[in-house]
């Protein structure tokens, strides 16, 4: 970055769940001070900041000295006056369609890098349509999707393409993911997944663009035509010895996957084909616990359309937003993510990704900190690209080194 700055990462949306997530993440990890970076917290509430801050004198007395930054989405000049001040923004001000525009605008106006934790492919897809060309020219990375929304899965196909490349001179053109996971839901998860949905409703025309797995590619989403289709029901794998039903997160997971893919220019080849699926071990148990998340996934589907249940949900599980799974939860839960993939001639490769925590929320905070780390500290180690980009295209590998000492693993099985 050509440009003087105060901090070097702030986090904005500090108040929020994850954001305070992150703070302590940050706070446990690296101390309020430490010779390898400065940071600040940011916000559009003072008094709300002031209180976050004072609430981690428990781990550190001298977080009432983090710095506080007042800005708000909905005042380009406030932004503006944050994405100056630093070399990277870590956003958690979801819902993204409706508050996150403007701050991407900044940053890429200001130089600024940026990461988010975005599940919202509408949001991504306009993204790089209003920012991708100005990003390249001022040698910005924007990089979304940087939690379990997608970075497991696309840095994980990633590993396991180059690993198939290095054995097999070829990569697979089939993969899937089996994902396996336990952890809990915030409000703010549950309030982006409304706003898709009704954003959707209210632009009708655009629903055909994000059936295609392209979607994120602007330029061949209609040149590059993918025809495996996502799992519907719940099935048993004689080849996988388990029981499969489809997993909620296959939608923004995979349109991030193929997006790399084409910024690699088809580095996985133009029949590559990329589908998630949820996996439960043989037996009773497996099959019923199939089945629990397969009805949760029928109920929240049918709450988007039907309002009354919708409210049920709200008023008697959904956590309001700002609030989110306990620290007992959060520090039982795990994810485990088997990626396998054959090449044309059936050769087989595996990947596994292991985080053991809360995959949403503890989990989360490790992986967008380290990723817009490892986009400051370690210049020399990630790719030279800039634009609207995906993890695995802005950073690579270099986060998986940053992350294999903080309890996610990415490792080549096969």
């Amino acid at each position: 970055m050509d440009k003087k700055t105060r901090y070097d990462l702030v986090v904005y949306g500090a108040t929020g769940f994850t954001g305070r997530l992150i703070v302590e993440y940050i706070i446990n990890e690296y101390g309020i001070n430490n010779k390898d970076f400065s940071w600040a917290i940011a916000g559009r509430n003072k008094s709300s900041l002031s209180k976050i801050r004072k609430s981690y004198d428990y781990l550190d007395k001298k977080s009432k000295n983090i710095p506080i930054i007042l800005a708000d989405c909905e005042d380009p000049d406030s932004l503006d006056l944050m994405t100056s001040s630093c070399s990277i923004i870590v956003s958690t001000v979801g819902p993204y369609l409706k508050y996150g525009s403007y701050l991407v605008e900044s940053c890429v106006k200001n130089k600024t890098h940026y990461c988010d934790l975005t599940g919202e492919v509408q949001f991504i897809r306009d993204s790089i349509i209003k920012n991708d060309s100005k990003a390249k020219l001022n040698k910005v990375k924007v990089v979304h999707c940087c939690g379990f929304d997608s970075l497991p899965s696309d840095l994980g196909v990633q590993m396991l393409q180059s690993s198939s490349i290095k054995k097999f001179n070829s990569p697979c053109n089939f993969v899937t993911t089996y994902a396996s996971a336990r952890g809990g839901l915030s409000g703010g998860t549950f309030a982006s997944m409304i706003n898709i949905f009704n954003h959707i409703k209210l632009n009708p025309d655009s629903k055909h663009i994000f059936k295609n797995l392209y979607c994120l590619d602007i330029n061949a989403n209609n040149l590059i035509p993918v025809s495996r289709k996502s799992l519907k029901s719940i099935i048993w794998s004689n080849e996988e010895k388990g029981w499969l039903c489809p997993f909620i997160m296959s939608g923004i997971n995979s349109r991030v996957v193929y997006k790399t893919n084409s910024i690699s220019d088809f580095q996985y080849g133009t029949d590559f084909s990329y589908s998630e699926v949820s996996f439960f071990k043989r037996g009773i148990s497996g099959f019923l616990d199939a089945w629990k998340l397969y009805l949760s996934l029928i109920i929240v589907r049918i709450s988007m359309s039907f309002s009354p249940l919708l409210f049920l949900l709200r008023l008697l599980y959904i956590p309001k937003p700002g609030n989110g799974p306990s620290k007992e939860i959060m520090k039982n839960g795990y994810f485990k993510m088997r990626i396998k993939g054959k090449t044309s001639k059936n050769e087989i490769s595996q990947v596994t990704v292991y985080g053991n925590s809360d995959p949403g929320y503890s989990a989360t905070a490790k992986m967008i900190t380290e990723s817009a780390l490892a986009l400051i500290l370690n210049k020399d180690k990630v790719p030279e690209s800039f634009g609207v980009l995906t993890p695995a295209s802005a950073i690579g590998p270099t986060v998986i080194d940053r992350l294999k000492t903080k309890g996610i693993t990415f490792t080549i099985d096969i």
